[in-house]
């Protein structure tokens, strides 16, 4: 019996593809076994600032501000962890700074320290107001204490001319 070429090419294509599927079996697994899955059951942030023990912890995914303090070891006597919402259901990767209580918002050389003044503190600059002031302590809390007097122009609405007119006047 004699295979016509239009035969043929057809026996070769399913032998192809039932190698194939034999090759695709025997790998089965092989590559989800080499490449490590992110948890989706977990989650990581960085606890700081005035807590017993800062660092990275993993955290079950849900978990709260409160939870990333208490796996810090709680937060420290001078914490101020009412500027802070315990209840607020923490992101993967987001920093928590736990904020200490500061009694003296003014420096020695009159100046408002941006990181410690209250909304009625800022408010006494030039050009903020109470919804500036209020986005000033909202960055702070967020991003942590500002490391710089030029900082504060990440605050949303304080542009180069504000900053311009309170930049003699502030500390941090």
């Amino acid at each position: 019996m004699e295979l016509k070429t239009k035969e043929l090419a057809y026996l070769i294509v399913l032998a192809v593809i039932i190698a194939s599927l034999g090759i695709c079996s025997s790998r089965k697994g092989t590559f989800a076994e080499k490449t490590p899955l992110v948890s989706e059951a977990t989650l990581t942030v960085h606890v700081a600032g005035a807590v017993n023990n800062p660092g990275v912890y993993t955290l079950p995914a849900g978990s709260r501000v409160g939870d990333a303090i208490d796996a810090a070891g709680g937060p420290l006597a001078e914490a101020d962890i009412h500027r802070l919402n315990l209840a607020e259901i923490l992101i993967d990767g987001k920093k928590v700074h736990v904020p200490a209580v500061s009694t003296e918002s003014e420096s020695q050389d009159g100046l408002i320290n941006i990181n410690t003044a209250s909304a009625k503190e800022l408010e006494a600059l030039p050009n903020i107001g109470p919804a500036r002031a209020q986005k000033i302590i909202e960055y702070r809390e967020t991003h942590g204490p500002f490391t710089s007097i030029e900082e504060i122009t990440k605050v949303n609405t304080i542009g180069p001319k504000i900053f311009e007119s309170i930049k003699d006047l502030i500390t941090y």
